[in-house]
């Protein structure tokens, strides 16, 4: 590779900037390596489908990881690193590298000599101020001070690249339909703050019956929860993201650093704002498109005469009902959002100008461009929200990480194994859940479907205990509480339980009738006040988003479209939560879909699921690939950190 660089330098601008890059990339120096661990792992760290991870490589890493977290947290870091199992990481990490590398080659891609020299010479601590490499001589400088050479340096950059050449390929099959987009747009966005009255299903459950025939309607229509695989309850511990964020203050320092070093987040292209006219063709012949035009014409003379309200005369002639209220107005929109002809002509305008007649598939238009903002970087106090959220959302997911952590300790220290003692752990942050029977293979009720966590449940024994997982809800641990074997439950033997169904039915049904009869008292009185009278609870609920749980009543979507639905000051429909009760609602206040700042943040949101979805199926791909082979690890080793972090 050398023999392709043949350039002199004088002097050097980004050594630092390099120098910082390197350290991120070095796995091979060593770092005290340690003595033999078992039989046959002398010296090593792992060993992943004939590939060995050798000890000095997990100790050179671990430093290295453990430097960028020191760096992240600064001095908070001490504190969290004796809630965090790093070397079991930072291994994890090694591993699952050299399995999707092997994955790599299987699928044939490859690094060209001529694509890494392409990427070596790219980078800015490598250019001289005319933007050339700097040459052969100092580029073996550098890497040697930082204790490497140019051939360890290449064989790490070459495998990074394999890697990005594997995360394009799954990319390229990834497509995000508009409609989901929107589904998590809104769910991020839009926000509700309500009071909420639930009354469990057990306070009518004495005052219904159910017949026999009537339980053998209940089994006969949900044959779904009497016939099953193997399945699993869990309880789990979640430390509510969105809670512990309410609880988090943002310094101003670190908003500006999070600014300062994403500026690519916020770069804008160019954007224009501007009005048009529309006259649309009667018919699709030769005639109705050159009598649009001469309508369009006519505008137009009355349109470029000085002092014309442009936007007066969109409302009264443009035939664009979309925008025709607003005086054509179309709002800001980059390149690529319209039609090209029309694109083309509004991005040719100077402010204030109207163009002429531009023909389209839609019609003749005539535009008059408003405004023009070029590319650049938005500034700070325009993004300063957004980028407040980003931070808050990194400092929650490692304090729900330290906190889930700490919960997992204290149940193993303290024995805890009943729901009780379980339940016991909630807080304002931390709720207790128990999710419904699943089977193998199926999303987790309100946990997810995250492919690492389903192998390890569905390997699981009753009693089990796990965690801390990140999901998308937040931080859990959890314990299989149950397991249920695979079967068809005959009626015989589900006849108590089917009774128990068909009466929650009846008695949701009760509930619904008897609190919508209290409607006007529910709508002039508060919740705190009814709740005792009917025997419910009632929670005051702020900025609730889509999806996340409502306090008091659990994952509800029914009752969610029911309060996105009711205006502000309006009262809900009486709804039913499953078979464990009702719930109403009364509306205080609502962030709703807003498409302008939908569209703007559109690509934003997808790139978002994309990324996700990327996630997803590398763990899954790690996951088979670890189910097919699994890595061996020196846990003896790992033993020895866990001691040391003590």
């Amino acid at each position: 590779m050398l023999k392709l660089m043949r350039d002199n330098l004088k002097n050097l601008k980004w050594i630092l900037w390099f120098v910082v890059f390197i350290f991120v990339l070095l796995i091979f120096v060593d770092w005290g390596a340690g003595r033999g661990r078992g039989r046959g792992m002398e010296g090593l760290a792992a060993k992943v489908g004939g590939v060995a991870i050798t000890e000095a490589q997990f100790l050179r890493e671990l430093r290295s990881t453990e430097e960028r977290y020191r760096q992240q947290y600064g001095e908070q870091w001490e504190q969290l690193r004796q809630q965090v199992d790093l070397a079991a990481m930072t291994l994890q990490n090694m591993i699952d590298r050299e399995i999707l590398l092997r994955h790599a080659a299987r699928m044939g891609f490859r690094v060209e000599d001529e694509e890494l020299l392409k990427r070596i010479v790219s980078f800015p601590g490598l250019q001289r101020e005319d933007g050339s490499f700097v040459g052969e001589e100092l580029y073996t400088r550098i890497l040697r001070a930082n204790q490497t050479t140019p051939e360890a340096f290449e064989e790490a950059l070459r495998r990074d690249m394999l890697l990005e050449k594997l995360e394009q390929a799954l990319l390229g099959g990834i497509v995000i339909p508009d409609a989901e987009v929107e589904r998590e747009y809104r769910r991020r966005n839009e926000k509700a703050s309500f009071d909420v009255l639930f009354v469990g299903s057990n306070m009518a459950m004495n005052r219904v019956t159910a017949s026999e025939a009537e339980a053998r309607a209940y089994y006969d229509s949900h044959q779904d929860e009497f016939t099953h695989g193997e399945q699993r309850r869990l309880l789990y511990l979640l430390v509510d993201n969105l809670k512990l964020r309410r609880t988090l203050t943002v310094p101003e320092s670190q908003i500006v650093e999070y600014y300062t070093t994403h500026q690519n987040e916020f770069q804008t292209s160019e954007e224009v704002r501007a009005r048009h006219i529309l006259i649309r063709p009667a018919t699709q012949g030769e005639q109705g498109w050159r009598d649009a035009q001469t309508r369009l014409r006519e505008v137009a003379q009355r349109a470029m005469a000085p002092g014309a309200d442009f936007a007066a005369l969109a409302r009264q002639y443009s035939e664009d009902e979309g925008s025709k209220a607003s005086g054509g107005d179309l709002g800001w929109f980059g390149r690529g959002r319209m039609v090209k002809e029309f694109e083309d002509a509004v991005f040719a305008l100077q402010v204030g100008q109207v163009s002429g007649p531009v023909k389209s598939q839609f019609g003749y238009h005539l535009i008059k461009l408003e405004e023009r903002r070029p590319a650049g970087v938005e500034p700070l106090e325009q993004v300063r929200d957004r980028v407040r959220d980003r931070v808050a959302e990194g400092l929650a997911d490692a304090e729900g990480s330290r906190r889930a952590a700490a919960l997992r300790e204290k149940i193993e220290a303290a024995k805890l194994s009943t729901d009780e003692q379980w339940r016991s752990l909630a807080d304002d942050v931390v709720t207790s859940n128990v999710t419904p029977y699943f089977a193998a293979g199926e999303p987790i009720p309100g946990v997810g479907r995250d492919p690492e966590l389903l192998a390890e449940v569905a390997a699981a024994k009753e009693g089990a205990v796990g965690g801390p997982r990140r999901t998308p809800r937040g931080w859990i641990v959890y314990r299989v509480s149950q397991i249920r074997k695979a079967g068809t439950t005959p009626f015989e033997e589900a006849k108590q339980e089917a009774e128990e169904g068909a009466k929650r039915q009846k008695a949701v049904a009760l509930l619904r009738q008897e609190l919508e009869g209290r409607r006007a008292n529910l709508m002039s009185a508060p919740f705190s006040t009814v709740a005792p009278l009917v025997g419910g609870t009632a929670n005051t609920v702020t900025d609730h988003t889509r999806g996340s749980a409502i306090p008091g009543v659990g994952v509800a979507q029914a009752l969610e479209e029911a309060v996105f639905a009711t205006p502000i000051g309006g009262l809900t429909p009486v709804v039913a939560v499953g078979d464990r009760g009702v719930a109403v609602a009364k509306v205080t206040a609502k962030t709703v879909f807003n498409a302008q700042e939908f569209a703007r943040d559109k690509e934003t949101v997808r790139k978002s699921l994309v990324q996700a979805e990327l996630d997803r199926l590398l763990a899954a791909l790690l996951a088979e690939a670890k189910r097919e082979d699994p890595p061996t690890v020196n846990q003896e080793l790992l033993n020895r950190f866990k001691n040391r972090a003590g």
